[in-house]
């Protein structure tokens, strides 16, 4: 990895680190790169070397590099798990499957998406419980990025869904106490944050324990405001007016769901809504 290239052209435009990473990551982000070579995600790096008039072979690892086909699809993915597209997002995968994963970071993120989307499409636990478990026992074997934590979470999600809710509260519970010291370096990282908010407050909902759940909605909602990202917002308003005792506040929450789903493009969301909403 050429860094110094990297932080000589930044100098010689002039460019200050918060100026660089202005609209494109956190200036915590480009410090971390610049000085101790803590690559970002792909994307990140692509826009900031753009920014600067660089080729990202110019600068970043070979093997992230010949990923960039595979991320590109994952983005997708991720987002297809945003606005409910489940089929898609499991067709996108299988369209990669045989594609070669060089890097760790492509390697986790695949196994994540996998094990969501096997979970959100009902498939056997033993295969969501396979995909998660490679993060956990291998890719990252010390539990120190967020991965874990999303994994954790998927296998509630399993659990959840089989009626299972002992061994779902299980791994919702490792979220819960984990979520409020994850890091939001990164627009992917606000989006993970989120969605651990989301489905462990889903999950709480549907056990009956409404505070926590709200708790932790809020947290998410928060996390969308501090952050500016509408990402979820949509899906978290719509639950949060189920929850809500009083009419008023229910439509209120209603009218930002379908706001915030109209944004996104989220018509599996703009369904449910339309069809809640007219029956209360």
């Amino acid at each position: 990895m050429n860094i110094e290239l990297f932080i000589a052209r930044r100098k010689a435009l002039g460019l200050s680190q918060k100026s660089l990473a202005d609209g494109i990551c956190t200036q915590a982000t480009l410090s971390k790169f610049e000085n101790n070579g803590k690559a970002p995600a792909i994307r990140i790096v692509a826009q900031l070397c753009q920014r600067l008039n660089l080729q990202l072979e110019d600068v970043f690892p070979t093997e992230r590099v010949a990923d960039a086909a595979v991320l590109k699809v994952l983005e997708q993915v991720e987002f297809d798990l945003i606005t409910s597209e489940y089929p898609d997002a499991e067709e996108q995968l299988d369209n990669v499957a045989a594609m070669t994963r060089h890097d760790q970071e492509t390697k986790l993120q695949y196994c994540y998406l996998k094990g969501y989307v096997a979970a959100l499409n009902q498939h056997p636990i033993s295969d969501v419980i396979f995909n998660f478990d490679q993060i956990i026992t291998d890719l990252d074997e010390a539990h120190i990025t967020i991965y874990t934590q999303l994994a954790y979470c998927g296998i509630g999600i399993a659990y959840q869904q089989n009626g299972d809710f002992d061994k779902a509260q299980y791994y919702f519970e490792k979220v819960r106490h984990t979520l409020p010291s994850l890091t939001l370096e990164t627009a992917a990282s606000v989006g993970r944050v989120i969605n651990l908010a989301y489905y462990t407050g889903a999950f709480y909902a549907e056990i009956g324990d409404i505070t926590r759940s709200q708790q932790l909605l809020n947290y998410g909602i928060d996390t969308c405001s501090r952050c500016h990202v509408t990402y979820y917002a949509a899906r978290i308003k719509f639950l949060q007016a189920k929850l809500a005792s009083d009419l008023d506040q229910c439509h209120e929450y209603l009218n930002d769901a379908a706001a915030f789903a109209r944004i996104n493009k989220n018509r599996q969301l703009l369904k449910k809504i339309s069809s809640y909403s007219s029956s209360h």
